[in-house]
């Protein structure tokens, strides 16, 4: 197992297990994406993503507060050389996902008949990044 993954695994025990004392991240529920380590292992970026996205604010705070707490939690189950220190990141990858999504969305693709794609199957077509070279 990665460092990164040992990590999350210990943030998520810590989590539901309820032992922040943080009545919102012992209750809500939340996603860790990504878990970003430096080389050294000092240091560790927990990026997360909150069931509801519209209390991100409430949530940075909370584990702002906690932060003692889950560090303690994570050093008693993850021997390193150091505790790390940790820092929460909101993850806010799925929300420009969506963002991109609606610019396709909203664009107008022009359309290539089955004919079209058939007298090209010597030229390789670009189409929404994947290259076509017959049906």
């Amino acid at each position: 197992m990665k460092v990164q993954e040992i990590l999350r695994a210990a943030l998520v025990e810590v989590l539901q297990r309820g032992l922040t004392k943080e009545p919102l991240l012992d209750n809500e529920m939340i996603t860790i994406n990504y878990v970003d380590v430096s080389p050294d292992l000092k240091h560790v970026k927990f990026f997360f993503l909150p069931f509801n996205e519209k209390k991100k604010e409430d949530f940075l705070e909370a584990f702002k507060r906690a932060n003692k707490v889950i560090r303690k939690e994570i050093g008693q189950r993850v021997h390193l050389k150091y505790v790390p220190t940790i820092n929460f990141v909101f993850d806010n990858s799925i929300t420009e996902v969506r963002k991109l999504d609606k610019i396709f969305a909203s664009k107008k693709l022009k359309k290539i008949s089955r004919d079209n794609i058939c007298q090209r199957k010597k030229t390789p077509i670009l189409m929404a990044g994947l290259y076509l070279t017959s049906l």
